[in-house]
C-alpha cells in the first residue's frame, strides 16, 4: 500500500510535526510519503511542490481578498490561488491521500475534487468545515452556510466566507472523502457542519515518540537550560501565545495575579514557548519568552523542568502539548469541553478548569503546585499517554481505515483526473 500525506510543511508547528510523525510511523509498516510546500526536514521521502518563490507567491494571494475586509480578526484561509497540486499527487499514484493542514495557499477544494485516489482528511483544525476560519470562536454560522461573518467583520450575507463555503459544497458532494477527527470535540462539530455531515467522520487521537518524550530529571533539566534549580515553572506553549487569544495567554496572565499572592510566589515563573512579536506584557510573575522551540529534545527538558503545563485554550482540536507534557510526566491545566479536556482527566493528570472562571484557572495551577503527592500524578500522566496515544495504536487505526477505503473503483478515480478544471470565478476577487 502506498500512502502519500499532505501538509503545508513537514515540521514547525504542532500540525505539521503531528502528520510528519504520523508518516514516520506508518513508513514502519507500509510506503508512507509526504507531499509538502514547504521542506524543513531532510527526509528524502517528504517531496517539496513547487519552489520557495511559488509558495510566497500563493500566501500573498491568500491576504488579498481580505483587504476587502478590514475588520477581519483571527486566522482565515481563502484558497484563493488556483493551483495544479492534484496533477502532482496524481502522477504519484498513491492507493490513498491523507491530507493533513493544507492552508497557506498549497491546496483549493477543487484541488481535493481532482485527486484520483480515496481522501482522508485528518481535521487538525475546523477550517475544512467552514467558509474559512480555522475555529469558529463560538460562531454556529458553519452549521448552515456561513455569510455574515464575525471573523472577516462582515454583515453581509453574500461575503467571502460564503462563497468558499459554497466552493467546498461542490468540491465535496459526492467525493470519496472521509475525515479524521483527532478528538471526540471536533467529530462532534464536523457532525454538525453543513459541508461534513454527509461524509463519514471518525476518531484517531495523535501519538507521539514516548521514548523521545519521557520523564527525566527536574533539576538536571533545570541545570541543562539554564534555569534556577531553586524555581517552580508553569510552562506555556503555542506558535503564536501573545496574539492567538484562542489559546487563553489573556486568562492565563490574570490567574497568575492571583498565584502572585501566594506566600511562596517569589519562587514561582512562568515559562513562554513560541514567537512572540511586539512588545512584551507586564507580567505579575518573572516571565521567560524562550521563542520559537523547533528540536524535540529541548522541549522535552521543558515539560520536565517545569511543574505543570498551562493549557487554557478555548477551542483545541486536539492538544498536543498536553499529551507531550504528560507524557514527560509533567501534569496539564486545561479547560472543560475542549479537545484537550479529552486527554486530561480532571484530577488524575491534572485539573479542568471552567472556561473563563479565572479563579478557577488559578485554582487549577495550585491544584497542582499544592499536590501532596506530585509523583502519583506524574505517574498516572505518564501511564495514560503510554496506553492511548502510542504510534503503534495510531498506525494500526489508520492501516484499518485505508485498507476499508482501498476498493474505489477506477472508473470513479479517472472521471475526476479527466474532468475539465472549473475553477469558481468567485474565488479570484
Amino acid at each position: 500500500m502506498q500512502v502519500l500525506h499532505l501538509n503545508t510543511s513537514d515540521g514547525g508547528g504542532g500540525a505539521a510535526r503531528g502528520a510528519y510523525w504520523l508518516h514516520q510511523a506508518l513508513s514502519q509498516r507500509i510506503t508512507s510519503r509526504m507531499l509538502v510546500q514547504d521542506k524543513v526536514t531532510t527526509d528524502d521521502q517528504v517531496i517539496h511542490y513547487g519552489t520557495t518563490l511559488m509558495a510566497r507567491v500563493a500566501r500573498r494571494a491568500e491576504r488579498l481578498p481580505l483587504r476587502s475586509y478590514p475588520q477581519a480578526q483571527g486566522l482565515f484561509s481563502t484558497a484563493t490561488l488556483p493551483r495544479l497540486v492534484h496533477r502532482r499527487v496524481n502522477a504519484l499514484r498513491p492507493d490513498v491521500v491523507n491530507l493533513h493542514w493544507i492552508n497557506e495557499g498549497f491546496v483549493t477544494p477543487e484541488n481535493v475534487r481532482r485527486i484520483a485516489a480515496p481522501v482522508v482528511w485528518t481535521l487538525r483544525d475546523v477550517w475544512p468545515m467552514t467558509g474559512g476560519c480555522h475555529y469558529t470562536r463560538s460562531c454556529e454560522r458553519f452549521t448552515a452556510s456561513c455569510g455574515r461573518c464575525p471573523a472577516l467583520g462582515s454583515d453581509r450575507e453574500n461575503d467571502l466566507s460564503r462563497r468558499l463555503w459554497h466552493r467546498k459544497e461542490r468540491a465535496f458532494k459526492g467525493l470519496n472523502l472521509t475525515f479524521v477527527a483527532l478528538s471526540e470535540w471536533i467529530a462532534r462539530e464536523a457532525r454538525r457542519s453543513t459541508l461534513l455531515r454527509e461524509h463519514e467522520t471518525l476518531v484517531i487521537p495523535n501519538a507521539l515518540d514516548v521514548e523521545r518524550f519521557k520523564p527525566q530529571s527536574r533539576v538536571e533539566a533545570r541545570v541543562a537550560l539554564g534555569l534556577d534549580p531553586e524555581r517552580r515553572s508553569i510552562l506555556f506553549s503555542a506558535m503564536n501565545p501573545l496574539e492567538d487569544h484562542r489559546k487563553g495567554f489573556p486568562q492565563l496572565r490574570e490567574a497568575l495575579e492571583i498565584l502572585a499572592r501566594r506566600p511562596d510566589a517569589d519562587r514561582l515563573e512562568l515559562l513562554v514557548g513560541g514567537p512572540v512579536y511586539g512588545d512584551l506584557p507586564e507580567m505579575p510573575i518573572p516571565t521567560r519568552f524562550l521563542g520559537m522551540i523547533n528540536d524535540d529534545r529541548t522541549m522535552g527538558q521543558l515539560y520536565a523542568a517545569s511543574e505543570v503545563t498551562a493549557m487554557p485554550s478555548l477551542e483545541e482540536a486536539f492538544g498536543k502539548v498536553a499529551m507531550e507534557s504528560m507524557a514527560c510526566g509533567t501534569p496539564v491545566v486545561c479547560l472543560r469541553g475542549t479537545g484537550t479536556a479529552e486527554i486530561v482527566t480532571h484530577l488524575e493528570h491534572g485539573y479542568q478548569a471552567v472556561p473563563l472562571d479565572i479563579a478557577d484557572l488559578a485554582a487549577g495551577l495550585e491544584y497542582v503546585l499544592d499536590s501532596p503527592d506530585p509523583e502519583r500524578l506524574a505517574t498516572q500522566s505518564r501511564a495514560h499517554v503510554m496506553k492511548t496515544y502510542t504510534f503503534d495504536q495510531q498506525a494500526q487505526a489508520y492501516l484499518d481505515l485505508y485498507q476499508r477505503l482501498l476498493p474505489a473503483t477506477r472508473s470513479d478515480r479517472a472521471a475526476r483526473h479527466d474532468a475539465p478544471f472549473n475553477y469558481d470565478q468567485d474565488a479570484r476577487e
